[in-house]
This record gives structure tokens, sequence and C-alpha cells, in this order.
């Protein structure tokens, strides 16, 4: 009689989780959760990024945290948080949220640094936030996470190649094809080309299912020079705070156009002097307080100030000099 067949079932390979509680088909509040457990064990979890949103049509709170009733319904708490970059809407709930799990948190030097200035704002300790350079890697319980250099408007932006048993995720983070980036290098194909194959990209780039290229940070530049140089009296030029690439922009415009640079707004100074005492900025023209503008003629001012987003425009009288100067009001947010 012949033997009966013997069927070898290959050993199944344990799932690797994708849990979005922000970020995912929308423009802000970013916050991913990944988990993993090996057969038999409790499943283990990571959080990438912790944003907020700000919300035009919530006036009285418009800004806006992800809900955490999902991931604490099914006893989820991540043993680490993991920062992709330093932008707003990747670190802003940071300071609300963080406190529910108390885990480390892994974020780049200039990350890093605006986290802490976040947390001590609220009185919280600094002792969880753990710096990591652009292109080292880190382990977190069954996860293995690099830290791959990506460009973007503001420095250190890393996408990351998340390993967990046999599963091979890339979390882009924010990133752009910029051959001309005004701040770090742009991307390197190869080091891309060489972590393939992958299981799974989660893909993070506002308008990149868009056919066609945008333009480069060093010709927003030499647009934003030509822009000023035609404006007349002082200039009030508004900017998201961490588009740092943007301001270097702004301030190397308004030098060259015989301007002198003030800031206005606490997240625009408080970037700014992180991103200095970190080495960036270095040619950033010197800066003159808002306190001083009004002594100096109005050709020479110029004002890179926050509020380009979720709030309204200023009225005359916000700034030096009152009504009776002139101001020329234009965003760069494009």
């Amino acid at each position: 009689m012949p033997k009966p067949r013997v069927q070898i079932r290959p050993r199944r390979r344990p799932p690797l989780r994708f849990l979005p509680l922000g970020g995912c088909g929308e423009i802000g509040m970013n916050l991913s959760l990944y988990g993993y457990g090996d057969e038999g064990q409790e499943d283990a979890w990571i959080a990438v990024d912790c944003g907020m949103m700000i919300r035009q049509d919530l006036p009285d709170s418009p800004l806006q945290v992800p809900n955490l009733a999902t991931p604490e319904t099914l006893g989820i708490v991540p043993r680490a948080l993991v920062i992709t970059h330093g932008h707003e809407d990747h670190i802003g709930a940071a300071a609300w949220l963080w406190p529910k799990w108390g885990c480390p948190i892994h974020a780049t030097p200039l990350a890093a640094g605006l986290l802490r200035a976040k947390f001590a704002e609220r009185g919280l300790s600094t002792d969880a936030i753990q710096v990591i350079e652009p292109g080292e890697a880190m382990e977190t319980g069954p996860f293995t996470l690099r830290f791959l250099p990506v460009t973007h408007s503001i420095p250190e932006s890393c996408s990351l190649l998340i390993t967990a048993g046999e599963h091979r995720v890339l979390h882009t983070g924010d990133w752009k094809l910029d051959p001309e980036p005004l701040l770090g290098a742009p991307i390197s194909p190869a080091t891309f080309r060489a972590i393939a194959p992958v299981d799974l990209v989660v893909g993070d780039s506002t308008n990149a299912p868009m056919p066609g290229d945008s333009r480069s940070e060093g010709e927003v530049a030499e647009a934003l020079e030509h822009a000023i140089a035609r404006c007349e009296g002082r200039v009030v030029v508004s900017c998201f705070a961490s588009n740092l690439a943007r301001v270097l922009a702004i301030g190397r415009a308004a030098e060259r156009c015989g301007r002198r640079v003030s800031l206005m707004g606490r997240s625009m100074e408080r970037m700014v002097a992180v991103a200095r005492g970190l080495g960036y900025l270095d040619d950033f023209p010197p800066l003159v307080p808002s306190s001083d503008l009004g002594y100096l003629p109005p050709e020479e001012v110029l004002v890179i100030a926050t509020g380009s987003q979720g709030s309204r425009a200023p009225r005359c009288s916000d700034w030096p000099g009152g009504d009776t100067a002139r101001w020329s009001w234009a965003p760069a947010t494009a």
C-alpha cells in the first residue's frame, strides 16, 4: 500500500498590525501605531509621530489632537514613540498625549530640542526624550528601526525602515524630491534602492499622487527675493515657523534687498533659536528685536511672522508703528 502523503504546512508568519489614529488620508495630526508579537506572545506596539491639526472651522478651539479611545479600549500602550521630524503635525500633540504612555521618545537632535521646549513649557520632565542621529538604527522590543534621511523643509527629516520578524515596512514621513534643497542634502536614491524589497510602504507627502513636479526650494527662494524687492514700506511675510528652509530663504532675500529682519511669534522665535543652537541657519542675517522696529526706516524692515494658518492676519495696530506705518503683507506658505 502506498504510504499516505505527509503535508508540511509552512509556519504561519505572525502578523504586523498597523493602526493609524491620524494623518491617514488627511493633512495633519499624524499618529500611527505598529504592533507585532510572535506566536503565543502578546503584541508589542510602537507609535510613530504624535502631531496636531489646525482646524480653521473650529475658531474657539482650533487645535485638534488624535483620539486615543481605540488604543485605550484595546489595552494598547506603545513601548516607544518614534519621531520622523519636527513639524507640528508630527510632534505637536506629544506634550498632551505622551503622559498617558510614559515611554521613551526617540527623535533626531532638532526634533528632540523642540520637544524638550514643549515639555518644559508644560512642566513635564524631558528625561524620556532620547536623541538618535539620521542614518542610525535602534531596537525596541521586536522592532528594529533605521532612520533614513530625506529632503524636507525642516532639517533632519527621516523615513523609517521598520523591521519586525520577517516584515519590512517603509514609513516615509514627509519628503520631497528636491534637487536643490536649501537645508540638507538631496535624497539618496541608492539608499532607498538598497532596502528593497519591502512588504509595505506607508507614504506621507502632500500632493504626492498628483502628476508632475513641484518647484525646488531654490526656485522659491529666487521668487521670494523678486517679490520682496518690489514691496514698499515695511514688509511682513507669514510662514510656518517649522518651515526652516522657507525662513532661511526669506532671511537671505531680505538681506539682499537691504532689509533688516525681525521675528514675531513665540513658535517662530523658539524654532529659530533651537535651530541656531544646533548649527543650522549660520548664514541667517542678524535679528532686530521687534521692539526696535519703529526706529528703523520702513523700507529697511522685514518681519517673518507666524500666523499663516489657523489665525487671522494682523491688523496694522498690532505691529510697531501702529496705523501710521505702511505694511506689505505676503504669505510665503506655497
